[in-house]
């Protein structure tokens, strides 16, 4: 399917190419000063007040705050030189806007704002890296392409074109000329600014400075390698194929290498162009829902998700009425994913919401990769608890008239107040989920992103099955029943099956003196054993059940459930 993008044709940011910079060890040289004088301070500033506030919390100063003026200073003038300097720096900055536990809300509004929009690289270069990556003239490759680009980041820039082989419209991407270069040397640089600040400072208390470095990297090289793109455009377009609305390009075969991709031109109306839409006559309301339960669908039904998903990522064409929009998604470099284990940590953490339990909803967060080893459990806790007050308890229709704003916020400042480290998948999925509330809320101020992501949220928690006429309240009220006694066990048990499996558990028995006849100690050892066996059953049944409920299997769920009531009841009535 072809649409025709439209954007403004006064675009700066792609009617005028930047010049050709050479990289000679004097430019590396001097951009090596700039790059670490500007990360030098940045980072300290960063790790200096994120310190400041948890230092403060373990003294007992629940109230403490960083010191904003100072920390938004050096922000702006971050992200003034990073739009100068290009490449890393605005990919950095997006980066770190990502980043709640590491910097306050009114400090990531300041990064947030940073566009990947740069001038673009001159044509000649652009045909130069398609000619060399591809091994054929550029006119043997495509029957016309349009020299001005029609989009231009810090990365890569695309290009118009018609395929000489087929005629078909076509989306040329390609990688800067020397960007791998430039992001090597600036990479380099982060990695001595940190080295730098470590020499002085044991900064992993506070942020592990070397584990945010390894993410950005790890994230940065994904984005630069465009066989990975066409694969994950490949993946998208098969977890759409059947579902009407959504539409994908497809990856033009033969045409893709580590630094040129080829795509069906998909064009539309910007999706944040809202005189364009009405004009068109689409309801701006619909363009909002078919767009966020299209991401919904991704993070809660596929568990792999378009990390970026920005205005110039999404385009919209008229559909068969107006309330039914065709949205297609473009750029495929950033995507996150969620493992099976990782969904399994996200219901145990709902979990431990729903029965009010701060200890199982910390346990799960470590479990998910949000608390390193030797952090304060308990101050978590209470951190955790005072946020709980505030929601625990709420009705259906509550939750459904939440601000989402609001308590992203909230949520923010408890990541940043505590020393919580966001891991990389997370951190993609909760700047996707700001960005689209943002979107969907300027598309249509009614629109209730809460209501929205209930039914999915439902299925994936399993508080919904096929053909369920229970509401949500009812089955929440079933779980509390069922999970509050696994959920208040004691964190010795699993040490204790653990050890019963590998068969190094032991019974100690005390005899008091008076009546010591060897049939006499034989049975009473009878009983004990008989206990423990009935309470690693009990244990057993109830971790089983609740597992299998969590992953929606009811039948065998309430078994388990039944098994380990009657052997409570045993244990009780042989006291």
């Amino acid at each position: 399917m072809n649409l025709t993008q439209t954007r403004p044709a006064t675009a700066p940011s792609v009617s005028r190419p930047t010049r050709s910079v050479r990289i000679n060890r004097l430019t590396q040289a001097i951009r090596f000063v700039r790059v670490s004088r500007l990360l030098l301070w940045t980072i300290w500033v960063i790790y200096r007040e994120r310190r400041r506030v948890l230092r403060a919390r373990e003294r007992g100063d629940v109230d403490a705050q960083p010191d904003l003026d100072v920390l938004i200073d050096v922000l702006v003038a971050f992200r003034r030189t990073a739009i100068e300097l290009g490449g890393v720096m605005i990919k950095l900055g997006q980066f770190l806007s990502s980043r709640a536990d590491l910097l306050p809300q009114r400090a990531l509004d300041v990064l947030s704002s940073l566009q990947d929009e740069v001038p673009p690289a001159p044509f000649g270069h652009v045909v130069s890296v398609i000619e060399s990556e591809l091994h054929q003239p550029i006119a043997a490759l495509f029957r016309s392409i349009e020299s001005d680009a029609t989009a231009a980041a810090s990365l890569g820039q695309v290009h118009r074109a018609v395929l000489a082989a087929t005629g078909e419209t076509v989306a040329v991407k390609v990688q800067r000329p020397n960007i791998e270069r430039l992001v090597s040397t600036d990479l380099s640089t982060l990695r001595f600014v940190i080295w730098v600040i470590g020499r002085f400072v044991d900064t992993t208390a506070f942020i592990d400075l070397n584990g945010v470095y390894r993410e950005f990297r790890r994230t940065l090289f994904e984005e630069l390698d465009y066989v990975r793109e066409a694969s994950n455009a490949r993946r998208f377009q098969e977890m759409f194929q059947g579902r009407p609305g959504i539409v994908i390009p497809q990856v033009i075969q033969g045409y893709t290498s580590r630094r040129v991709l080829v795509l069906e031109w998909v064009d539309g109306i910007k999706v944040n162009n809202y005189a364009e839409l009405e004009a068109a006559g689409i309801s701006r309301l619909a363009v909002a829902t078919r767009t966020v339960e299209a991401y919904f669908y991704q993070f809660f039904e596929v568990g792999f998700f378009h990390a970026d998903p920005h205005p110039g990522n999404i385009f919209v064409q008229p559909g068969p009425t107006p309330t039914e929009p065709t949205v297609a998604l473009v750029d495929f470099g950033m995507v996150g994913s969620l493992s099976r284990a990782t969904k399994q940590g996200l219901r145990e953490l709902f979990l431990g919401f729903v029965v009010n339990n701060p200890h199982a909803m910390v346990s799960a967060f470590a479990r998910l990769g949000f608390i390193g080893e030797g952090a304060n459990l308990p101050a978590i806790e209470r951190g955790v608890a005072l946020m709980m007050e505030q929601y625990h308890g709420m009705t259906l229709g509550q939750v459904r008239d939440l601000n989402v704003s609001e308590v992203a916020h909230e949520i923010e400042d408890v990541l940043y107040r505590q020393p919580f480290h966001i891991p990389s998948q997370f951190a993609f999925s909760g700047r996707a989920i700001g960005t689209l509330s943002g979107l969907a809320t300027g598309l249509a101020p009614e629109f209730n992103l809460v209501a929205v992501a209930l039914p999915y949220a439902q299925r994936f928690l399993g508080l919904s099955g096929n053909g369920a006429t229970q509401n949500a309240q009812q089955i929440m009220t079933q779980l509390v029943d069922a999970g509050r006694i696994l959920l208040t066990l004691p964190a010795s048990l699993d040490r204790v099956l653990a050890r019963a499996e590998a068969g190094q558990l032991e019974v100690r028995v005390v005899e008091d003196g008076r009546n010591g006849s060897s049939r006499r100690n034989g049975s009473a050892r009878r009983p004990r054993s008989a206990g423990l066996a009935g309470a690693v059953i009990c244990a057993a049944a109830l971790l089983g059940g609740a597992a299998l409920l969590l992953n929606q299997l009811a039948a065998p769920g309430w078994f388990c459930l039944a098994l380990a009531a009657v052997a409570a009841l045993t244990l009780l009535l042989r006291r």
